[in-house]
Order: C-alpha cells, then structure tokens, then sequence
C-alpha cells in the first residue's frame, strides 16, 4: 500500500540525497478515498485486470445510481457497464464494486449460459441454476478478498453484506438455504423473457397438454 509514510534515511554511501525520496512529494494514499479506488489502487486490483481482459480488453465503466435490477448493484456484461447503487455506503459500495467486478470477469462463463439457453436447452429453473453457480464463484472470491483488504478499506469493522452467505458449505447448500429468491427470480424472470420461447420450440408439449 504506498501513502505519506516517513521516509526511510539513506543509507550510506548510496548517494541518495532526501529530495530523492518521499520527503518532497508522496504519493496520496488511496486507501478509503471512495469505493473505486478501494478496489483498482488500493487492495483487491488484480480483479479489474480480469474484467477488463474478460471485457475484451476495454476498462469496465463504474457508475453510480439506482440499478434497474433493484439489487446494491448490477453488471451488464455486454457493455462492461457496472452500476453500483449510489445510496450504498462506502463500505458497502466498496464490496459491490468487487463483486460485480467479479462478476465481469466471468463473462464468458455467463455467455455460456446464455448461448445454451438460447439454444433451448435450459429450462427456467436450469438456467437459473447455472447462472447463479457462476455468481457463487464471484461470492467466494469476494469473501476471500474482504478477508484480505477490508482493513485497509478502512472496513475492518463493517458488517458486509456478503457476509450472511459465508455458512454455506456448497453450492446446493447456498441455493437452497442461503441465496435470497428474488434474486433467483431475477434470473427466472429473465429466461421468460429471453430464453422460453426458443425452450419451448425445442421441447414442444405432447398433444392434448
């Protein structure tokens, strides 16, 4: 983590003078600026390389303001545009960010889903069941970053929201006991519109039903 540290004395002979060194201008420390910086400069950073390489090499767009899912936050992996809800906490939004990071990342995880439920092989259940296994990758890697930065976050005492899921000891044990149903809904809901008709062409009803 680089900030406004004391500088360290050179050593002899070495030829560093002090305007060589953090005496005359250090760099701001990033630490607990704002949610973004948490995440791209100061602890956590290697998840906004994977995004953007999942991306196709463009930076993810973050923005903040009322996500039209009605969740803290949203990814729209065909843009690469995450939208974090602006009333969050810096804490909070902070964890968000992470997270649909995390989720960017998977983007050809998610598009495998979807190309396969475009394809009518995913029933509504199905294809809500795979979708939200690529999500519980994204959970566990943000716990475990939480783990790591949340100190210096300036964090280390908030209650995540991620935090709640930690008991589950499986994906099934996470879907069945753990994962809110409106967030499975969303996903369901998704499949009507998108998804049930190129289903149902596939799997046609027997006569009489």
């Amino acid at each position: 983590m680089s900030g406004p540290n004391e500088p360290t004395p050179p050593s002899a002979g070495d030829g560093a003078t002090p305007i060589d060194s953090c005496i005359a201008e250090c760099p701001p420390d990033p630490c607990g600026k704002d949610a973004i910086a948490n995440v791209t400069e100061c602890c956590g950073s290697e998840i906004f390389a994977a995004a953007k390489k999942a991306n196709g090499g463009k930076e993810p767009k973050i923005v903040f303001g009322k996500p039209s899912s009605g969740f803290d936050a949203e990814t729209d992996t065909a843009t690469g545009t995450i939208t974090v809800n602006s009333a969050s906490s810096q804490c909070t939004a902070t964890e968000s960010v992470y997270f649909e990071l995390a989720n960017l990342s998977n983007k050809p995880a998610f598009d495998k889903v979807d190309g396969n439920a475009a394809a009518g092989n995913l029933s509504r259940e199905d294809y809500a069941l795979a979708s939200e296994q690529v999500e519980y990758d994204s959970l566990k890697n943000t716990l475990a970053v939480i783990d790591t930065c949340k100190k210096k976050w300036g964090c280390e005492s908030h209650p995540f929201d991620l935090d709640a899921l930690r008991p589950a000891k499986s994906f099934s044990d996470y879907y069945k006991n753990y994962l809110d149903e409106s967030h499975k809904e969303y996903y369901r809901k998704s499949w009507d519109s998108d998804y049930k008709a190129a289903y149902n062409a596939k799997h046609p009803s027997p006569p009489g039903k």
